[in-house]
């Protein structure tokens, strides 16, 4: 039995203001498929947050159907468990029609999990799905009917204790969850939604599985066993995952004492590069470096002081490779800064004040969106004589509305989700 161990495709996600459906998921969609016609496994399963939001924009959507269609015609059966990023009751739509076509796509909760055991080369596999685990819902009626249940370990532990396991064959879980080794935390990086030590369960409530496919956690790793793993998220979703690697992992189960798990490289259409120096460094590395279009780019200004128009310099030489300016002042640097900034604020302009106020709160430069965001608002008071706004009720209609349009176009909505 082959099967490639996918999680946290996160499809719609945004990086910065790059939005990541409209190539990056795409080409990585491609080239998966190109790599189950190489390696024919079995199957695919895929642990969790298959989107970004609980309500997914129409174009990922659209994504989970091409890669679902793809491995449906190649005739590869796939495995599928909601995270905490998606709405389960939205990605088992139709998932009863799906399992025709060896599609299983878990959804609510339910006391009895979901499972399937396929056989290949006369080795049978039971394949487990777990969805994220909230202690109130396996507590509830309609699962276990136990209101004492209160903690994520307990509850994993009295759910997986209800199944009916026959552990001397062989068995894979699928579980999106936050989990620990002897009270050790698993690499975490900035794209995660944790908070905390929220939902963590301790490793041993998988003994008797012979593999468990871990989502929830972006960094590919093993939880105190090898065959206890976490597949990483597929591409790069924060530039603090810049040096992790995004390969594919593959497990081959030959009996239940052979298992071996395999990395699969693959192609991205971008990775991750960060830059960083005074802005003459940063614009000199910019300037030899030849393959900038295959990387997005952090670039880290660590000047004195930044001119008004940094922005605009370090685009004239990264173009659309640069998606986001970090500000990291030396101690010095920002002691010598907060020293001159009530006098430099009274020779600076309007937008360079905003500029200043944005770099010192959010440690970032403004974007071309956000002064263009800024320079409209500014144009609209000057409409007004310059007079600002006395009253919220005086706010015409039509500045409010063009303002509004202003963000649709430059911004997509966002819903925050935790763990």
């Amino acid at each position: 039995m082959k099967f490639f161990h996918l999680a946290d495709l996160h499809f719609g996600k945004m990086l910065h203001n790059v939005s990541l459906v409209q190539e990056d998921q795409p080409f990585w969609i491609e080239q998966f498929l190109k790599a189950v016609d190489a390696q024919q496994p079995d199957a695919v399963v895929i642990s969790g947050d298959v989107y970004d939001r609980r309500s997914p924009s129409p174009e990922a959507m659209q994504l989970f159907d091409r890669l679902l269609t793809g491995l449906a015609t190649r005739g590869k059966s796939v495995f599928v468990i909601p995270g905490n990023h998606d709405s389960d009751i939205r990605l088992s739509h139709v998932s009863g029609l799906l399992r025709d076509q060896q599609i299983y796509i878990a959804g609510e909760l339910r006391k009895e999990l979901q499972h399937v055991t396929l056989t290949s080369d006369g080795v049978p596999v039971t394949f487990w799905l777990m969805p994220f685990v909230f202690p109130r819902l396996v507590s509830d009626c309609r699962v276990l009917n136990d209101p004492d249940i209160s903690g994520y370990d307990e509850a994993a532990r009295a759910l997986l204790a209800a199944q009916e396991i026959d552990f001397s064959a062989c068995n894979v879980l699928l579980a999106h969850q936050n989990v620990l080794h002897n009270g050790n935390a698993p690499e975490h990086s900035d794209s995660e939604s944790i908070i905390g030590g929220l939902g963590e369960i301790d490793v041993s409530a998988f003994d008797g599985f012979d593999y468990v496919a871990l989502g929830h956690i972006h960094n590919r790793q093993p939880v105190g066993r090898e065959t206890v793993r976490y597949a990483g998220c597929p591409l790069y979703y924060d530039f603090s995952e810049t040096d992790r690697s995004k390969a594919l992992t593959l497990v081959t189960i030959r009996a239940k004492d052979d298992i071996t798990v395999e990395s699969v490289e693959i192609p991205l259409l971008h990775r991750l590069k960060r830059v960083s120096g005074t802005l003459e460094e940063i614009l000199e590395l910019g300037q030899a470096l030849t393959d900038k279009d295959s990387f997005y780019i952090q670039a880290i200004l660590r000047d004195r002081h930044v001119p008004p128009r940094a922005m605009d310099q370090l685009q004239a030489v990264f173009g659309s490779a640069l998606v986001n300016v970090k500000r990291e002042p030396t101690n010095g640097a920002a002691e010598a800064e907060t020293s001159t900034r009530s006098a430099a604020a009274g020779i600076r302009s309007t937008e360079e004040q905003f500029a200043l106020f944005y770099q010192e709160t959010q440690g970032e430069l403004l974007d071309n969106a956000q002064r263009e965001l800024i320079e409209k608002a500014l144009d609209q008071q000057g409409r007004r004589s310059g007079s600002f706004y006395t009253d919220a009720k005086e706010v015409p209609n039509e500045d409010a509305e063009e303002l509004i349009r202003l963000l649709l176009k430059n911004t997509e909505e966002d819903e925050y989700e935790t763990a």
